[in-house]
């Protein structure tokens, strides 16, 4: 839901209400089956690896639901962004950390140096940040990567997947935030990037090289504040 000129648009707010308790009912939820996930892990024996792994599986899984009914309600209530001093590398530091539970096995290599600060809100960057790396790491086929740079005054993270190469049909389809179940994860990131940027001038953009795989370029001012 979009207004004239192109932002994303709150939705009524009789919808909100219904969101925001959304949001809360399945955070209970979440948070019992943590505990009953931990309470499980501390009793298994340590030789029953098939059944360690399926419950951090569903651990992963919860974390992932989180991560998505986070972003939806973000997504609808639109609330007002609160652009801040951000050290990007943190923020891609602690989504990893949640992110290499759930992909342990895919090599996920992080090429930047500290001390690169941007203007974003915090939440919103955070949110987005998080979606992104579990959309590249759930498409991937042997390989992800996630890079910081800079080019005078702008930040740059690029996250990156290898895989067969995206159309640019395909490329439409994730721009939309709940265009289908399949590219739900990587739409909603997508939605988030752009609400994270937009505040702070900053800028989005997808693409597929030939080769194959996909890039999604985040791009935001540097904090003047350095």
């Amino acid at each position: 839901m979009t207004g004239e000129d192109g932002r994303q648009a709150a939705l009524p707010a009789s919808a909100q209400r219904m969101a925001r308790l959304l949001r809360h009912e399945v955070g209970d939820l979440l948070q019992s089956v943590y505990a009953t996930v931990a309470i499980m892990l501390e009793r298994l024996p340590a030789e029953l690896d098939q059944e360690r792994r399926l419950i951090n599986d569903l651990k992963g899984r919860a974390e992932l639901c989180k991560y998505e009914m986070d972003a939806a309600v973000e997504l609808a209530t639109a609330q007002p962004l609160k652009p801040a001093r951000v050290d990007l590398l943190s923020v891609v530091s602690a989504a990893l950390v949640q992110v290499r539970r759930r992909y342990a096995a895919l090599p996920l290599e992080v090429k930047g140096e500290p001390g690169l600060f941007v203007q974003a809100d915090p939440r919103a960057l955070s949110s987005a940040v998080s979606l992104l790396l579990l959309a590249v790491c759930q498409s991937a086929q042997k390989r992800a990567c996630v890079r910081l740079s800079r080019a005078d005054d702008e930040a740059q993270c690029w996250f990156e997947r290898d895989g067969f190469p995206v159309t640019a049909e395909q490329l439409a389809w994730l721009e939309q935030p709940f265009a289908s179940t399949q590219q739900a994860l990587f739409g909603l990131a997508l939605a988030l990037a752009c609400r994270a940027c937009e505040s702070p001038g900053g800028k989005v953009s997808v693409t597929s090289p030939p080769e194959g795989g996909v890039v999604v370029r985040l791009a935001l001012p540097v904090s003047a504040d350095e």
